[in-house]
């Protein structure tokens, strides 16, 4: 990563650098390279849907994030109360997800504010941040959807898919038309009824006319250890499914480790190295999971619902497991399993960056599995569910609410912040 400039005048030529590069010459359908001056906030933009939230639209996230930042060194307010009720709930969650990508880069303020003397290039530059990070999420699916079909078996060496589903087949064979991949699909509540299941038709097909609402408040079997499920104790097990950490790894480590955490590691620098990630962060592993389950269903399309599941709750979901969970010890025990499941990340190296168990519960009166998940035996009964203000009802708070501000295992330093400048409000397109 090239060096933060110590100077004023190092400042305007990293600036003048990277307009340079920005503005050279890339052919079309080609992907800009993650080299030179510009490398250091594409490689940023790439890490934002991976560590920081894939569902988010990084563009609408850095215009937010910077209109804020002048505002408040402006001290203005850029909108009116009325607006203000509307879209402070989302604006809060840009904000917050901008405040996260400008500490992966320590030039980035003052590389913004440096644009107040090419303003028409910013656009160029934000266009070039977003390319990058929808490529970044696009290149995770298109990988797995290539490689990943062997990760769902449990045993690979000794299991085969009943029947056949080769990659020739198409997406359109997974999801709740296949068994092994409707399995993994179905919530693990319900496992045992589907097992039961003659041949597993009729559950499949009540899915499919939507007899059975299937839900990210329903959680997967896939995300379970399917021997420590435990009804009465729904998060005993939950984030220790095989083929969830197939797919971090096969993310973050390189698919040569997605099988085995130990093998030997291949020629290219993982990803989670190269942005300096030493143990799996929570919005990684969630991050992995609305991927696992993209790859598992029938869709071949990258969209936030799938049939009646909406993957941005599904990822909310986990995400929540962690930071809004006052079990701390299931969060420690759980983060501690993860690390010693992602070996690959602790393999020291020069990086760029700074630095069946199931059965059926008939008892359970609720719908959604997130009821009851963060209980635990250790906090106070004032502790609650782990529901706050700005909580949905089912004790999951909304997605604009959640604070993201907990990166752990991200050491990089805060950005400085850089003389106002009123600059951005003038070509911001409307």
């Amino acid at each position: 990563m090239s060096s933060e400039p110590s100077n004023t005048s190092e400042a305007s030529n990293h600036f003048l650098e990277l307009l340079q590069d920005l503005t050279s010459d890339v052919r079309a359908g080609r992907k800009r390279k993650i080299t030179g001056p510009i490398g250091p906030y594409l490689r940023a933009a790439c890490w934002f849907p991976l560590a920081i939230d894939p569902f988010a639209v990084l563009e609408d996230v850095l215009y937010e994030g910077m209109e804020a930042e002048f505002a408040e060194l402006q001290g203005n307010r850029t909108s009116s109360q009325s607006e203000e009720d509307v879209n402070s709930c989302q604006k809060k969650s840009y904000i917050k997800q901008y405040n996260e990508l400008v500490k992966l880069v320590p030039t980035f303020s003052s590389i913004i504010s440096e644009f107040e003397k090419a303003p028409s290039a910013m656009d160029n530059f934000i266009h070039a941040l977003s390319s990058a990070a929808n490529d970044a999420r696009s290149d995770d699916t298109g990988s797995l959807t290539r490689e990943g079909l062997t990760y769902m078996l449990k045993n690979p060496e000794s299991d085969q898919f009943n029947p056949s589903l080769l990659k020739h087949h198409g997406k359109i064979a997974r999801g709740w038309n296949h068994p092994q991949t409707a399995r993994l699909l179905c919530p693990m509540r319900m496992l045992s009824t589907f097992d039961a299941d003659s041949r597993y038709r009729s559950f499949m097909e009540k899915v499919k006319e939507g007899q059975i609402k299937i839900t990210a408040a329903k959680l997967p079997t896939f995300l379970y250890d399917e021997s420590m499920f435990d009804p009465a104790k729904k998060s005993q097990g939950c984030l220790r499914g095989y083929y969830l950490k197939r797919v971090f790894r096969h993310i973050f480590t390189g698919p040569s480790s997605a099988l085995n955490p130990n093998a030997r590691r291949g020629t290219k620098t993982p990803k989670g190295r190269i942005h300096g990630m030493t143990s799996p962060l929570p919005r990684a592993i969630a991050y992995a999971a609305v991927q696992a389950y993209f790859q598992l269903s029938s869709s071949n399309i990258w969209c936030q619902e799938i049939e009646d599941l909406d993957l941005v709750d599904l990822y909310d979901r986990v995400v929540d497991m962690f930071e809004g969970n006052t079990n701390r010890k299931w969060v420690e025990e759980t983060l501690q399993h993860w690390k010693s499941e992602a070996p690959g990340l602790q393999q020291r190296r020069h990086t760029r960056a700074k630095t069946d168990a199931g059965s059926r519960v008939d008892d359970d009166d609720s719908e959604d599995d997130m009821d009851g998940f963060f209980d635990s035996e250790e906090h106070s009964p004032d502790a609650g569910n782990g529901s706050n203000d700005g909580s949905t009802g089912d004790g999951v708070p909304t997605r604009t609410d959640r604070n993201i501000d907990d990166m752990n295992g991200i050491n990089y330093s805060l950005h400085s912040y850089f003389a106002h400048s009123s600059f951005l409000f003038c070509f911001r397109a409307s």
